[in-house]
């Protein structure tokens, strides 16, 4: 791996800092004296005065229905457009305020500060989050607050918390037992100590957690999952005059999943959802990842602070899978027309035998690929005034290098009497590529506090080095990409009450490594609005716009016409929306407390120019068309009456049509997914301190709805699940 002079760059690097948001901590999770920096926002009141929007949900929140699947557990979050793929969140397709959905790929991720994901310049659509059950609170930031969090800034950035070691002791066991074999297990374990030389801590935390899996193969089989994370994070306080905490985290997940591609045709799908075709008994996706951070912080003095970051994480995965048939039609042309395709059609229901020619030959391929990241970043921040005004100002740099290895290994199988079986032919490899990234990122901040009104001034700059070697065709291609991004945020504290928010920045995606022929996605962003709060009662409304210079098609596997890897231009496009938060709490008695909240986003989207694109995700695109994957109305509404000895929450959540392809006509009149609204039910029994029995059903109603045609066909929801639940804290 080339790593940019790594080993030379670590050292060089202590100097230099880079932005962080307030280290105070989530109230429930943290200590008040800790000033690692693994948090960008910091409390729920830091929410408030932020130059842009910004969300937390907290370990309390996650706990209410306990969700390992990422997309159920943000969709409390407006201003975000999720497109379920597997039901349970494994393959998580996330998009903030208009930014591509399609595997989380326009987003910035971190967990704990830093970037998470396997290849974020090289391969940002790995297919890679932390197991939502094992983190403690997540982060969303929008609007100008997220150009400090990059490289992906068109969206905005997710940062997930894992949990600290405590000064308490932490004996943890938690198990959960559902429909369709689900089963969690779930522990921590803890100590904190005194010694002459400082405070030690450390917390160990492991999570298991499997399903059989809520379809049907027909020709029988495994059609689930099981994951499995440990963690161990070990903190020291050396005893001295100014405060400093080093922190050590490693961390180990592995999954071994069953999951396909491949869906059904929308006829079938009515009949029974949960189907999957004799075509997809070989699918298989195996994965393992592995993380190490070292985190140090420091107070210079009562003005200054000072934190420093190292990480490395290495992440592989093979996904065995349909892909199509040797020399035949694109699946997704099959299942949109199955009369056209009947005979093949019966090939994928294995209800016909294969003939032996490569036209009915299905092509099965591992898709191998081994990530790699590593790099360091540090932050200084200091408190001043100046000519009168209070300055909050940072400044900070972060190296960055990443790489990714494919080898897509094909073979062919026959489609004999319901099962499929290999032709005996070694076909070699459709892709064998290597990709690497060398990016160094700077960014500046400086909060300027004038009575009731601050404005945040703050500029990001990127510069990208990046090369693909493609050993089929023996080609190298590389590209260096550098942008200066600047944004500007205002809040003004009208009242007590009321304050108004409004911003710009420039948002930026870089093109992937080698890309010569394609421009970075780059934006401008505006929003606009006012947060009200008295008492236990809030309304956030919020406006934006994001204005696209360049909108970046990425081709997929699963897209047809294309090869893996190749970007396209998308012209000006320009999205617009409003986002709605309110929430109340009030008591009922003196025994019963009463909470209810809601979140709705409206989105508008339209493309600014005609073209014809190879890229299938858009086809031939006409002015005025709206985006694929952006449902104009998403809404949440969650209800809770608790007490001290029990809780009772409900969640109803509604997302609308999606078109699936650009158009201008009625959604339901070209490819798109279906509405639905799901409803969640959960009752907590609080039996004493330690123990907690809770009863948990997701989907009450069991609503099925198509949540995509891609990546090869209608693809549903996850069913009516009722999980029982049992956690011990001693």
């Amino acid at each position: 791996m080339k790593i940019f002079g790594i080993r030379r760059t670590l050292v060089l690097a202590l100097p230099f800092f880079a932005y962080q948001h307030s280290a105070e901590e989530v109230s429930n999770q943290l200590e008040d004296e800790i000033i690692e920096e693994v948090l960008i926002i910091g409390t729920r009141e830091a929410v408030r005065e932020l130059p842009g929007s910004g969300a937390i949900i907290d370990s309390e929140e996650m706990d209410r229905f306990d969700h390992v699947d990422l997309n159920q557990v943000l969709g409390s979050v407006p201003g975000l457009y999720i497109r379920e793929e597997d039901g349970y969140g494994l393959r998580p397709n996330i998009g903030i305020r208009g930014a591509s959905a399609d595997r989380s790929q326009k987003i910035t991720i971190m967990e704990d500060g830093v970037l998470i994901t396997p290849a974020p310049y090289s391969a940002p659509a790995a297919y890679y989050v932390p197991n939502v059950a094992r983190i403690e609170a997540i982060e969303v930031l929008k609007g100008p607050a997220s150009i400090y969090h990059g490289p992906h800034t068109v969206g905005g950035a997710i940062n997930f918390v894992t949990r600290n070691p405590a000064k308490q002791p932490v004996n943890e066991i938690d198990l959960s037992a559902g429909t369709y074999g689900y089963l969690k297990t779930q522990g921590a374990f803890g100590r904190s100590w005194d010694s002459d030389s400082g405070e030690f801590g450390f917390l160990i935390d492991g999570l298991r957690y499997q399903s059989d899996g809520f379809k049907e193969l027909d020709s029988g089989g495994d059609t689930g999952f099981d994951r499995n994370d440990v963690n161990a994070k070990f903190r020291w306080r050396p005893n001295s005059e100014r405060r400093q905490t080093w922190t050590f985290k490693v961390g180990y997940s592995d999954e071994d999943a069953h999951e396909t591609y491949l869906g059904l045709t929308d006829a079938d799908f009515q009949i029974n959802p949960v189907r999957r075709y004799k075509a997809s008994q070989l699918a298989r996706f195996q994965t393992d990842h592995l993380t190490l951070h070292v985190n140090y912080a420091t107070d210079l003095n009562e003005n200054h602070s000072v934190d420093v970051k190292v990480y490395m994480n290495q992440f592989d995965r093979a996904w065995k899978k349909l892909d199509g048939f040797i020399d035949g039609p694109a699946l997704q042309s099959v299942l949109r027309n199955p009369q056209r395709y009947a005979r093949r059609f019966d090939l994928l229901r294995g209800l016909q035998d294969s003939n032996g020619t490569d036209s009915e030959l299905l092509d099965v391929t591992t898709n191998d690929r081994s990530f790699e990241s590593m790099g360091i970043q540090s932050t200084l921040k200091s408190s001043f005034n100046w000519l009168g005004l209070q300055h909050q100002s940072t400044v900070g740099i972060r190296f960055h290098t990443d790489e990714v290895e494919r080898d897509h290994r094909q073979r062919a199988y026959d489609m004999d009497n319901g099962a499929m079986v290999w032709d005996g032919i070694s076909r070699g490899s459709k892709v064998v590529n290597h990709a690497d990234s060398e990016a160094v990122a700077i960014w500046l901040a400086d909060a300027i506090s004038y009575a009731d009104l601050t404005m945040t001034l703050g500029v990001r700059f990127e510069d990208i080095q990046g090369e693909v070697t493609n050993f089929k065709t023996g080609t190298n291609n590389s590209a260096n990409q550098s942008i200066i991004a600047p944004g500007i945020g205002l809040v003004w504290r009208a009242t007590d009450s009321l304050r108004l928010l409004g911003g710009i920045y420039q948002g930026f995606s870089p093109a992937g490594p080698g890309s010569n022929n394609v421009d970075p996605e780059e934006s401008v962003n505006f929003e606009y609005g006012v947060r009200y709060e008295l008492g236990k009662h809030a309304v956030d409304v919020v406006g934006f716009i994001s204005d696209y210079e360049n909108l970046l098609g990425r081709c997929r596997v699963s897209d047809f016409d294309c090869d893996a890897g190749d970007e396209f231009n998308g012209g000006e496009v320009e999205i617009s929306g409003v986002e709605v938060t309110a929430s109340t709490s009030y008591d009922i008695n003196s025994d019963w407390n009463f909470t209810a909240d809601t979140t709705y986003t409206y989105t508008d989207s339209k493309f600014q120019s005609a073209f014809l694109s190879q890229f299938s995700q858009w086809g031939l695109v006409r002015e005025g068309d709206e985006l694929p994957y952006l449902p104009r109305h998403r809404a949440q509404m969650r209800i809770g009456i608790e007490s001290e000895d029990w809780a009772l929450s409900t969640a109803l959540k509604y997302q609308a049509e999606m078109r699936e392809e650009p158009g201008q006509q009625d959604v339901t009149s070209g490819l798109h997914t279906e509405d639905y609204l799901t409803y969640d039910l959960t009752g907590s029994w609080f039996v004493n301190e330690s123990v907690t029995v809770q009863v948990i059903a997701q989907n009450l109603s069991d609503e099925a709805a198509i949540v995509s045609h891609r990546p090869f066909g209608a693809r549903p929801n996850l069913p009516r699940t009722v999980i029982g639940r049992l956690k011990l804290q001693f």
